[in-house]
């Protein structure tokens, strides 16, 4: 019985000590409070590049070859002087419809020009593959186009539906 209540006595002490509160703020090596960003702050920084490459490392856009600014005017029917960031990749051979392009541009209204161009687009791929390659067709038939604050994406790929959570956890 003594056996019992000693070990009852250690737990107890145990169970109090464990309990401690302890401190969220992150620290630097040298003890002062580190600074943190918000997750607001944090997806505010995401670069076109950086949402390409998430993509990108997931899932195959087949080709791809990459676009800039000066090239754009050939896919897309943009203000080029309206973009602030963008980063595309279009299938190289014209084999595949896979795309991938992601603008941000200066304002609302620049972005909500940039999503009828890129559903033109889309639209005209469609028509275009329906004939050449129909069994690609189902990658248009899924795509997506994002639009969120000044941000415009756009995905034709094997995995639309991954490549919108992607997207949508880094916007």
């Amino acid at each position: 019985m003594k056996k019992i209540i000693i070990a009852a006595a250690i737990l107890s002490v145990m169970a109090f000590t464990a309990c401690k509160e302890t401190d969220d703020t992150a620290v630097q090596a040298n003890g002062t409070p580190a600074e943190t960003v918000s997750e607001t702050e944090a997806k505010a920084e995401v670069s076109a590049a950086d949402i390409t490459s998430a993509i990108m490392a997931e899932i195959e856009i087949q080709s791809a070859t990459e676009k800039t600014a000066d090239d754009i005017g050939a896919f897309y029917d943009v203000d080029t002087a309206a973009i602030t960031d963008m980063s595309v990749f279009i299938c190289g051979s014209g084999a595949y419809p896979d795309e991938l392009a992601v603008f941000k541009f200066t304002d609302a209204d620049s972005a909500a020009a940039g999503a009828e161009a890129v559903q033109k687009r889309l639209d005209s791929q469609t028509e275009l593959y329906t004939d050449y390659t129909p069994d690609e067709v189902y990658k248009l038939e899924d795509a997506f186009i994002l639009t969120r604050d000044n941000w415009v994406i756009l995905s034709v790929c094997s995995d639309n539906s991954r490549a919108k959570e992607i997207a949508e956890s880094l916007l």
